[in-house]
């Protein structure tokens, strides 16, 4: 997925110690020509949103993911349908001038952001090069959303929900997974019992520790293997 463009950022650290990230280090932004970054810097700005933001991302701008993830959910529902990671960028579609999916798209982690104007995205990048592009992307969702659906269909709950835990955390590059139990059954469309008997589960095979609204990663590869790996990024 195409990345972001954004504004000089200042040398502060996270709190976790680590550097914040920078549009420079968006690989998507990296690729871009000189004089579309030069644009793009100019035209955006940085956002920081918490994981627990409830207005959905507006379709006017194009968003370059820095850290965190995102959450596309059809409107009205809770079931998340796809995450958009670090490194992604969200909004084509609207730099080239369409609405887009109708999904709402919202932090499911702390999230960290560029966003650049979708106007100002579309003159800077042409078109025909948007035009190519999204047409090759919708090939990809496309699949994704197959893979997704039967996925669904086809795996047990603590195999779909070891596959999001590790969809976070690594989307997320290790930042905490403050997620309650009855947020992770919303995304996964399934009763929350389902997620608690799966949560113990994972929890006893050392993957994986639940305590107060937050899950930590014990061991990514046991995680991994007690997972579908469905869509893998692990």
């Amino acid at each position: 997925m195409p990345a972001d463009s954004a504004a000089i950022l200042s040398p502060s650290a996270s709190p976790h110690g680590r550097p914040r990230p920078s549009i420079r280090d968006h690989p998507v932004y990296r690729v871009l020509p000189p004089d579309a970054q030069q644009r793009l810097t100019a035209e955006g700005t940085e956002v920081d949103l918490p994981g627990d933001a409830q207005p959905p991302l507006d379709r006017e701008h194009l968003w370059f993911v820095l850290s965190g993830v995102l959450g596309a959910f059809p409107t009205g529902s809770e079931v998340c349908v796809a995450p958009i990671v670090s490194g992604a960028v969200y909004g084509w579609d609207h730099a080239l001038g369409s609405s887009g999916s109708r999904a709402d798209v919202r932090p499911l982690l702390d999230v960290r952001l560029f966003r650049v104007p979708a106007a100002a995205a579309r003159e800077a990048l042409g078109h025909d090069w948007l035009s190519r592009f999204i047409a090759l992307q919708a090939v990809q969702r496309l699949t994704l959303l197959e893979q997704e659906a039967a996925c669904n269909a086809s795996h047990r709950v603590s195999e779909r929900l070891a596959k999001w835990l590790l969809r976070l955390h690594h989307g997320g590059n290790g930042a905490p997974l403050r997620l309650k139990q009855a947020q992770l059954a919303a995304m996964l469309g399934v009763q929350r019992t389902s997620i608690n008997a799966a949560a113990s589960n994972l929890q006893a095979m050392g993957a994986v520790r639940f305590s107060r609204g937050k899950a930590s990663i014990l061991d990514a590869g046991s995680l991994s293997d007690l997972s579908c790996r469905c869509g893998a990024m692990h």
